[in-house]
């Protein structure tokens, strides 16, 4: 019903482990084939890179949860919302053990000085959308220290309602290959969370 979710529900599903099988999951297309080469990402950093979960052979070190469907960027906007919403997730994760860290990346504040009309302004929200979507706004990072508290948490959130939808989730570890990179969604940053960025 509605497309925006499509992407998300790919790139959560999509390499995902289903009893002994990985699932593969793309959007529908004639000319999609397996085996096709991966799209240059490098050369379009508008489109995200599908989320590689943590294979059997290193989910010894996945300790990163991520989370998927849990916030809309409309949640991120408000700092009073964004601090509830920050605060809850980290209470709930440190249930199942020690958060190093908690990473949600919020979207471009729009500037309401400048009025844009027509084309220009529909131009302009593809691209603030765009940009929000490769800089992982939606998504809820989640860094343990221990990759079994991730397991655990991986465990009790899946599948949870949040605010009225379903969170997808999976384990990640350093080299887990997503957009953005994880090297940057966990940049040092201060203590307190980051104010919205200006367009």
């Amino acid at each position: 019903m509605d497309a925006s979710v499509t992407d998300v529900a790919i790139q959560s599903l999509n390499g995902m482990e289903l009893g002994d099988k990985y699932l593969v999951v793309q959007c529908a297309s004639v000319s999609a084939k397996p085996g096709m080469p991966n799209l240059p990402y490098d050369q379009f950093p508008e489109i995200p890179r599908p989320i590689m979960p943590a294979g059997k052979s290193n989910t010894s070190d996945a300790h990163i949860l991520l989370m998927l469907n849990m916030v809309t960027p409309g949640d991120l906007v408000d700092d009073q919302e964004y601090g509830d919403i920050y605060e809850g997730v980290k209470e709930e994760c440190s249930r199942y053990g020690a958060v190093e860290d908690l990473r949600i990346p919020r979207p471009v504040k729009k500037d309401k000085t400048k009025f844009v009309a027509g084309e220009t302004a529909f131009q302009s929200a593809l691209d603030a959308q765009r940009a929000d979507k490769a800089a992982g706004v939606g998504r809820v990072y989640v860094k343990f220290i221990d990759a079994l508290d991730a397991q655990a948490g991986l465990k009790a959130l899946a599948g949870c309602s949040f605010t009225g939808r379903s969170i997808i989730a999976t384990v990640l570890n350093e080299d887990s290959q997503t957009t953005p990179p994880l090297n940057l969604i966990f940049a040092l940053q201060p203590d307190a969370p980051p104010p919205l960025p200006f367009s």
